[in-house]
C-alpha cells in the first residue's frame, strides 16, 4: 500500500478501537487458507460481498468467477449481502446496477456507507445536530449522491449556512478542494466522510487515491472534525447483523485488508481477501504486518 493509504487505515482502526466498539481479535488463530468458495460453501450461513474491485468495477466490468460465486451461493440458499462504501446513490438505484451486471441483490440485502447518513442525523441529541438554520452541504462526488442527501433532507449548496461538506467520491477539480478547504477552517466545521475508501483498483489493474484520500488531505490541512460512514466502522455492521437471522454465522469477501478484512473483525465475521486487486500481492505481507490485521482466508477467484 502508499504509506499515507496505510496511515489513514490505522487511523480507521485507532478510532473504532477508540469508542470502545471493538477489541478482539484482528487475525485469525492460525495461517490464513488459501481456498476457493466451495471450500467454504458449507462453513457459513451469511456471505457479504464488497462491490467494487471484488464482484465488479466501473461499467459492467465483472471480474471472472464473481458470478459463478454468486450463483453458487444463490443455488445453495444462502444469506447474501451487498456491503459497500459505495455512496454515491441509494440502496435501490446501487441494486439495480448490480443487478445489471448479473447480480440480483434485492435492496434489502443492500447496505451501503450513505445509507447510514439518515440513521445518524436521528441519533444525534436536541441541539447536536452541526446545521444550524436549514440542513445544507458543500458536497463532492458523483451527481446521482444528491440522492442521498435528499433522502436526508439535506440540500447540495455552493456555501452552507454551516460548515459542513460532504464527499463521496473523489471528483473535485482544484476549485473545488479549495472551497472545501475555506468551508472545512470555519469554526465548528464538520466533514461527512460518505465514503471511506482511501484507494481503489481500476480495471486495468493498477490502482488510485479515491474519497478517503482526498477527506484526509483536507481533514489534515483544516483541523476539521471528520465523521465517518461505512466499513470498517461499527454502524454499517450494526447495520447488516440486523438483517441477518439471529445466530447467523457470516464472512465478508472483501479486496481490502482496512475496510473489507478489518471491518470483517469489528462486525463478529470471518474474512476471505481477494489478493491482488487492491491488495497488491507483493505487499502482502507487509501491509499485513504494518496494519496488525490478517483474513482468515485467501480467496482465490
Amino acid at each position: 500500500m502508499e504509506s499515507l493509504e496505510l496511515e489513514i487505515y490505522g487511523r480507521y482502526r485507532a478510532l473504532v478501537e477508540k469508542s470502545g466498539a471493538f477489541s478482539g481479535r484482528t487475525s485469525p488463530d492460525g495461517e490464513p487458507s488459501c481456498v476457493r468458495l466451495s471450500d467454504i460453501l458449507d462453513c457459513y450461513d451469511a456471505f457479504c460481498f464488497d462491490g467494487y474491485g471484488t464482484l465488479y468495477n466501473r461499467g459492467d466490468f465483472v471480474y471472472p468467477g464473481a458470478k459463478e460465486w454468486f450463483g453458487a451461493l444463490r443455488r445453495a440458499g444462502k444469506q447474501i449481502r451487498l456491503v459497500t462504501n459505495a455512496a454515491s446513490n441509494l440502496d435501490q438505484a446501487l441494486a439495480e446496477e448490480a443487478d445489471a451486471r448479473g447480480f440480483d441483490f434485492t435492496v434489502a440485502e443492500t447496505i451501503s456507507s450513505g445509507s447510514l447518513l439518515k440513521g445518524w442525523l436521528s441519533g444525534l441529541p436536541a441541539g447536536g445536530s452541526p446545521f444550524g438554520a436549514g440542513r445544507e452541504v458543500y458536497y463532492i462526488g458523483r451527481a446521482t449522491g444528491v440522492n442521498v442527501l435528499a433522502e436526508c433532507g439535506i440540500a447540495a449548496v455552493e456555501n452552507p449556512v454551516s460548515p459542513v461538506v460532504a464527499i463521496s467520491s473523489s471528483t473535485a477539480t482544484d476549485e473545488m478542494y479549495a472551497q472545501a478547504v475555506a468551508i472545512l477552517r470555519r469554526p465548528g466545521a464538520l466533514l461527512l466522510v460518505l465514503n471511506p475508501d482511501a484507494w481503489a483498483p481500476r480495471i486495468d489493474g493498477t490502482r488510485a487515491p479515491v474519497s478517503g484520500e482526498l477527506c484526509e488531505r483536507l481533514r489534515r490541512e483544516t483541523g476539521c472534525a471528520a465523521e465517518y460512514f461505512g466499513k470498517p466502522f461499527p454502524g454499517i455492521w450494526q447495520k447488516v447483523r440486523a438483517t441477518l437471522p439471529a445466530g447467523a454465522k457470516a464472512v465478508m469477501i472483501g479486496d481490502t485488508l482496512g475496510t473489507d478484512v478489518y471491518g470483517a473483525y469489528v462486525a463478529g465475521f470471518d474474512s476471505a481477501l481477494v489478493v491482488g486487486r487492491n491488495e497488491p500481492a507483493a505487499e502482502l505481507d507487509a501491509d499485513e504486518k504494518l496494519l496488525g490485521v490478517r483474513p482468515t482466508y485467501y480467496l482465490e477467484p
